[in-house]
């Protein structure tokens, strides 16, 4: 996932999900990971509330995220294929057609 904000000009980072560590603590859930290009390294964390819950889904289920599914649906069968039935797909990226 790129990352960029005003700060960077027209320079973007590049996040890794596959390579972020998720814990629980207490009521929020907390990813921490690595954000990265060329010689910037940046330790990032977010934290997810209930309350963010419904901004999450808002997200989600709209209609751009949506399309985006469907057209690389492929990639995502493969990905939940190795993953939850192969159990092999723990955080490395699936190796279906980009």
């Amino acid at each position: 996932m790129k990352v960029w904000s005003r700060g960077l000009g027209k320079q973007a980072l590049f996040a890794d999900w596959f390579k972020t560590d998720l814990e629980l603590d207490g009521r929020a859930l907390k990813a921490k990971g690595i954000v990265r290009d060329k010689g910037i390294i940046w330790d990032c964390q977010f934290t997810f509330t209930k309350e963010d819950i419904p901004g999450l889904l808002h997200m989600l289920l709209s209609f751009p995220v949506l399309r985006l599914f469907i057209r690389n649906i492929n990639y995502v069968l493969t990905f939940g294929f190795e993953r939850f039935i192969l159990r092999r797909g723990g955080k490395e990226k699936p190796r279906g057609r980009s």
